[in-house]
């Protein structure tokens, strides 16, 4: 059988999302944006959901969680304060407090990065968490040579 591949919004197959974890099946997806480079590039890499557990996260998780004005976000929990979260995008440097457990749809499990996966318990990538979080101050230059050191040796073509 052949993959198919189909493009469409999260708030139009969040019921069948949801359905999945219903049955106890976690949900593979394709990332779109940039807020979380470099660990996972935009139409590249694949964020692999699981059902979120009431009051289970923790600082260095990555749920998948709704906007009040209902855009989709997978970022990154930096705090966890009076039961809500700040979240941060590994591309970004400003914070976003105040998300509250009920905006939260799902937690990764696991992410494809250049198809290979990595699982979000590992030691190497919690370890790969505690640094990134400790360089934020120096983020918007690390990407900006990322970006340079890849155009350079043309390892990843922009899209």
């Amino acid at each position: 059988m052949e993959k198919q591949i189909i493009k469409t919004t999260l708030s139009e197959i969040s019921p069948l999302i949801i359905g999945c974890f219903d049955d106890g099946l976690d949900v593979t997806l394709t990332v779109t944006g940039s807020s979380m480079q470099p660990l996972l590039k935009h139409n590249r890499d694949q964020v692999v959901l699981t059902k979120v557990q009431a009051d289970s996260l923790k600082k260095g998780d990555v749920p998948l969680y709704i906007r009040r004005g209902g855009q989709y976000v997978l970022h990154r929990i930096v705090d966890v304060q009076q039961g809500t979260y700040t979240m941060l995008g590994d591309a970004q440097t400003n914070l976003e407090k105040g998300i509250k457990p009920d905006q939260v749809f799902a937690v990764a499990k696991g992410f494809y990065r250049k198809g290979r996966y990595i699982n979000c318990q590992g030691w190497g990538y919690r370890r790969w968490v505690s640094l990134w979080w400790h360089l934020r101050r120096f983020r918007p230059h690390l990407l900006k040579a990322h970006y340079i050191f890849n155009r350079i040796f043309d390892r990843e073509k922009p899209e």
